[in-house]
């Protein structure tokens, strides 16, 4: 069977030519700040802060909350590097908290040891779920630091019956290229809250760094609006995934979320499992570097090192097929089962 087409931006493409018209009717001066509204409303905030990026709007977070030079910033040891980027710009440490293998989100019990060093803390579902929010809300009340969610991973997601973006003092959305709210090449992020003492320092700590391109917002207004579709398409991968691959011997499948933008698996064999899969033109989506390995960090990081050395991401995209998906999962199968 020779490989199938994987293509990340087949939304996109679609999009762009089937609503070429109504794209251009949305298109306008008021189109930034009607996108704005509707993202803040989806996520149930009051207020909506477009950036130029994710980091951006991470590190307007931070200054808004006052977590700035000398500060002790929380943070998962395995996410996006913009979070410790934007920490170490606002000259405040790091404090790295391992990951649990099983979810490959932050551990509770390292947040909650380190609960009351900290003078904030960002709090970044990974892969579409995360410790409870309740926790993280339970544990910043009792010690005192205000928290900034970063759900770029899990936008439309929700929770106990609450939308990731709404937990957090303030919380971000990635809308960079490659997001489910996204336009292809273009980077873009949020900022929300409720406060709106918040709101203008976050507004003031990001004035002059710029906003989404402004052809890039009425396709990502209507992709925003077809986010239910995409995630069942990644519901679906999900389950493909863990239907074939269930139970092989020397691969591992932590429980991440359903509506995950990739699929993580833990492989004894990374290397070569990895080589096979490319040999095969199978995309792999990026892996992160821990933070342990690029900042000062004490304790140990075995979750981290663990997925430092055997994960690896399967692809999931909006749009991909079916046939694709099982094309993925089969390849790694036969792997495992030649």
């Amino acid at each position: 069977m020779s490989a199938p087409l994987f293509d990340p931006y087949r939304l996109d493409k679609a999009l762009l030519t089937g609503h070429a018209a109504r794209l251009r009717r949305a298109a306008g001066p008021g189109a930034p700040a009607r996108f704005a509204e509707r993202l803040a409303a989806y996520a149930g905030r009051r207020y909506c802060l477009l950036t130029s990026s994710g980091r951006a709007a991470i590190r307007a977070g931070l200054a808004a909350l006052g977590a700035g030079k000398g500060t002790c910033i929380g943070m998962t040891d395995v996410t996006h590097p913009s979070a410790l980027d934007a920490a170490l710009a606002a000259g405040a440490r790091p404090e790295l908290l391992d990951i649990n293998p099983g979810s490959l989100n932050m551990s509770p019990a390292r947040l909650k040891a380190a609960a009351d060093k900290l003078d904030a803390l960002i709090f970044t579902p990974m892969f579409s779920t995360s410790i409870p929010p309740e926790l993280v809300a339970s544990l910043a009340a009792a010690n005192g630091f205000p928290v900034l969610e970063d759900a770029s991973q899990a936008i439309g997601v929700y929770s106990g019956g609450l939308p990731y973006g709404s937990f957090g003092d303030i919380s971000v959305f990635s809308l960079s290229s490659g997001k489910p709210v996204s336009f292809p090449g273009s980077k873009a992020g949020a900022l929300l809250c409720d406060d709106p003492v918040l709101f203008r320092r976050a507004a003031r700590a990001a004035a002059g760094t710029g906003g989404p391109a402004p052809e890039a917002v009425p396709l990502m207004e209507l992709k925003l609006s077809l986010i239910a579709d995409t995630l069942a398409v990644f519901r679906r991968n999900n389950d493909i995934y863990r239907h074939v691959l269930g139970g092989l011997t020397g691969l591992r499948l932590p429980a991440t979320g359903r509506e995950a933008q990739d699929f993580p698996v833990l492989a004894k064999d990374k290397a070569a499992l990895e080589k096979f899969l490319l040999k095969l033109k199978l995309p792999l989506g990026r892996t992160y570097e821990p933070f342990h390995t690029l900042a000062p960090a004490r304790g140990r990081f075995t979750g981290g090192a663990l997925y430092a050395a055997q994960a690896l991401h399967l692809p999931s995209y909006p749009m991909m097929t079916e046939g694709e998906c099982l094309y993925a999962a089969g390849a790694v199968k036969g792997f495992y089962r030649p």
